[in-house]
């Protein structure tokens, strides 16, 4: 079956939604996709006015009636990076909002922000959409802000999550196993010169634009072995991870170095306090996110649970147990 949208770019699919070939012209939007008849729209480029009058960009999978669940995507992504989680969301009558933050993809770039500021963009969102009550989960970088949105809008949340989460960058340890290129972007992120941060940041997006093949080989070679083997296996994940990492720098690079900035300085936040319960899922083999990360937040912060998955790493927990993740997140609270 053949799927394809406005420009050069075309997927094919099987019936089980797996791709078995990608060709790309690095400007996919929005698309559709028919199976068995049925069709159903990943809305991709949707966007709000915010009080302040930034523009918030926002992107929709899943079932467009279903229980609602707002996903943080990683840093040095975009809203376009949980577009794999369309055809489990749809099964399981889930709604995924993805927006893009402050200056990545179609967000307006936002001066002086900090974490806990997220929390009233999402509040404001869940206005727009007319949505009281949801969950919500983040990868990675999207850690600081699910604690942000459980500090100041909990009321209205059923449920959270933090997937391979990064952790505040003050205790002893906070790089402990982390994979070396990994270290060297929190190294240049806590320096005050921003020179050699932009300069890496800038080499990751053009190589990105210029080479994604490259990236991609680079992904199968020399990421640790649950990524490596989920990259060789469904590649279909590497391209949509490089998609949504070259859409997060659709207005330069300003709004990834701030975000950077951002995850080793203060985050103006007491883990203590949060008593809203949270999961926690990490791999033991993840080399971005290591597992010591998940064992900080559980102490943390004294309402969480800890789930430590063998065999799995940065890339392939999210992918192969997003099922488990998104049934613990829904909930039976009516929709609104």
């Amino acid at each position: 079956m053949l799927l394809a949208k406005e420009s050069s770019t075309a997927f094919y699919l099987n019936r089980d939604h797996t791709f078995v070939s990608l060709v790309s012209s690095w400007q996919i939007t929005t698309f559709s996709v028919a199976i068995n008849n049925n069709c159903y729209s990943l809305e991709a480029d949707l966007t709000i006015t915010l009080y302040d009058g930034r523009v918030l960009g926002y992107a929709q999978y899943g079932d467009s009636t279903g229980f609602p669940i707002f996903y943080f995507h990683g840093g040095q992504e975009s809203r376009l990076s949980s577009r794999f989680m369309d055809s489990i969301a749809l099964g399981l009558g889930i709604r995924i909002i993805s927006p893009d933050r402050p200056g990545i993809g179609l967000s307006s770039f936002q001066e002086n922000r900090s974490f806990p500021d997220w929390s009233s963009d999402v509040e404001e969102l869940a206005d727009s959409l007319k949505i009281n009550h949801f969950s919500i989960f983040g990868l990675s970088g999207g850690a600081p802000h699910v604690l942000a949105c459980l500090q100041t809008n909990s009321e209205r949340i059923d449920r959270a999550s933090i997937i391979s989460g990064a952790t505040p960058y003050d205790y002893k340890g906070t790089l402990k196993g982390m994979w070396f290129p990994v270290k060297i972007i929190h190294w240049f992120a806590g320096m005050k010169n921003e020179k050699k941060l932009r300069k890496y940041i800038q080499k990751d997006y053009e190589g990105l634009l210029n080479n994604p093949d490259k990236r991609m080989k680079q992904f199968q070679k020399y990421l640790p072995k649950p990524d490596k083997e989920l990259m060789i296996r469904n590649p279909e994940f590497g391209w949509d991870f490089i998609q949504g990492s070259i859409e997060s720098y659709k207005q330069g690079i300003d709004g990834v170095v701030q975000e950077w900035k951002l995850y080793v300085r203060n985050w103006n936040m007491d883990l203590r306090s949060v008593e809203y319960p949270v999961s926690l899922w990490y791999g033991n083999e993840d080399k971005m996110a290591p597992v010591n990360r998940g064992r900080y937040y559980k102490e943390q912060l004294p309402n969480s649970t800890l789930h430590l998955i063998e065999h799995e790493a940065h890339f392939s927990l999210i992918r192969n147990h997003l099922r488990e993740i998104l049934i613990d997140l829904k909930t039976t609270h009516s929709i609104g």
